[in-house]
């Protein structure tokens, strides 16, 4: 066999790829496989891709991480500032200074105050069940027509 996959091809060689009969000289113009320096990658075709993605893939995310940086600083910035401005509110003179700050209380009050919210998040819909263990306890299925109807006991009462 005497031929290589595209992917085998150096994307930066001035010349067209020869990937099917490379060491037929007389299969090409010009060309002598021996002598003359291949436009195919001379590492190996999975080493050489390897590198190349690699170097888009670190470009890439150094640009992503120069975006996040760059939008981290504005949205710090912009919590001074809208801190500051609560402020001068607050003591109704538009001519005073004031101060910023990011955080109203530590970090780890903050933490906390936050983990507390995303707990109780689907705590909305729940049913009490501290009372008697059950909420279907003092209740039952009575035929209405054509409808069941539930009916329950008034607390207190077993």
């Amino acid at each position: 066999m005497d031929g290589v996959p595209f992917s085998c091809c150096n994307t930066f060689s001035p010349r067209p790829c020869i990937q099917q009969q490379i060491t037929n000289n007389s299969a090409h113009f010009n060309y002598e496989h021996q002598t003359e320096q291949l436009n195919l990658w001379m590492k190996g075709c999975r080493q050489a891709l390897l590198e190349y993605y690699n170097h888009i893939m670190q470009s890439i995310g150094l640009t992503v991480l120069i975006t996040w940086l760059f939008e981290l600083s504005v949205l710090t910035g912009v919590r001074f500032l809208q801190t500051s401005l609560e402020n001068v509110l607050r003591q109704g003179d538009p001519n005073c200074e004031s101060d910023g700050w990011l955080l109203e209380n530590s970090f780890i009050e903050t933490a906390r105050i936050n983990l507390n919210i995303i707990k109780n998040l689907g705590k909305c819909n729940q049913i009490d069940t501290a009372n008697n263990g059950d909420p279907n306890i003092n209740c039952s299925l009575h035929l209405k027509g054509t409808l069941w109807a539930r009916q329950c006991a008034p607390e207190g009462n077993t």
